[in-house]
């Protein structure tokens, strides 16, 4: 096999995560008196990290960097209680874990999602997998697009990009993949759909997770 990593987004591509999310945001822009967001509505403002998503859920009148800063902390609390609401992993993931570590393909998580919670999900729904690294959000790494945590997890494997195959749901991940230098891969279950990510570009996309076995060899 010329691919010898796979490194997956979380939310969205191994864990249908959004009724948290949406349940945790709304939470907090109620308690401001600012009006919800819908599940699809939440689905389209996701990918770039919670800063992002509270700038793009809040009403343009309260985006001030206090005000932000505020809302953020709020919901970074809300979350780290209720980040488990409603979420599963998506059907077939599993089983394309089980294959990969069968056939000693080592992979990883990189996501925009703050790294301490996306530690405690992976340990949560993935306690028989062992993820190379599981990065997300720090202040000290770019988030996605930047392509540095997606290749620091190269360098652990001292492989080259053109061995490691990206999989993720968002524009976002493609465009990471392609300044990696990956394969990228775009999980048709996700926030974006077929048609988010062909917008995106992505040239490669996939309807069942045990699909991306096609592209390993």
């Amino acid at each position: 096999m010329s691919i010898k990593a796979v490194i997956f987004d979380l939310d969205g591509t191994l864990v249908d995560s959004i009724q948290g999310i949406a349940y945790s945001l709304n939470m907090m822009l109620t308690e401001n008196g600012f009006p919800v967001h819908s599940i699809e509505e939440c689905k389209r403002m996701v990918g770039n990290g919670f800063i992002e998503l509270v700038r793009r859920a809040v009403p343009e009148g309260h985006r001030s960097h206090g005000e932000i800063s505020l809302y953020l902390s709020r919901l970074r609390a809300l979350y780290d209680q209720h980040w488990g609401y409603g979420m599963h992993v998506y059907h077939g993931i599993e089983e394309l874990l089980e294959y990969l570590q069968a056939h000693q393909i080592s992979f990883a998580i990189d996501t925009n999602k703050d790294e301490g919670v996306a530690k405690k999900i992976a340990a949560h729904f993935f306690p028989r997998f062992t993820f190379l690294r599981v990065l997300g959000t720090t202040p000290q790494m770019p988030k996605k697009p930047d392509p540095a945590r997606a290749l620091s997890i190269l360098a652990d494997l001292n492989l080259s990009p053109h061995q490691c195959l990206y999989l993720g749901d968002s524009e976002v991940d493609i465009m990471t993949a392609k300044n990696a230098g990956f394969l990228p891969v775009g999980a048709s279950w996700g926030f974006r759909g077929v048609e988010g990510l062909t917008r995106a570009g992505a040239e490669n996309i996939i309807h069942d997770p045990m699909d991306l076995i096609n592209y390993l060899g």
